[in-house]
């Protein structure tokens, strides 16, 4: 009896990663990579806004020093609220560089 307890418990184990990721990422993945589109117009304010506040919350909270300078590019989705994958461009010390 024992050996078939551990036999289902076994066998469940094996079947759910491969039902998982024969879903495709779709239901509940962190990076369903087709859900993302490019961000068209990098240069609207909201865009911009969201890039300083990226910053800000990075200095905040690594006390660091990064100097926001603009959203370089970017790709954005919706799936219960709106998600950003952002490229900074921002100043350490004298040198501008992308994030």
């Amino acid at each position: 009896m024992k050996a078939q307890k551990y036999c289902f418990y076994l066998l469940s184990l094996l079947i759910l990663p491969i039902y998982a990721t024969s879903r495709g990422g779709k239901h509940g993945g962190l990076d369903a990579t087709d859900d993302w589109q490019p961000i068209t117009n990098i240069n609207d304010e909201s865009v911009q806004k969201i890039g300083q506040f990226v910053v800000f919350e990075y200095n905040k909270n690594l006390s660091s020093n990064l100097v926001f300078d603009k959203v370089v590019s970017g790709e954005s989705r919706f799936s219960g609220g709106t998600y950003y994958r952002l490229v900074l461009a921002a100043k350490n010390g004298g040198n501008t560089r992308n994030y």
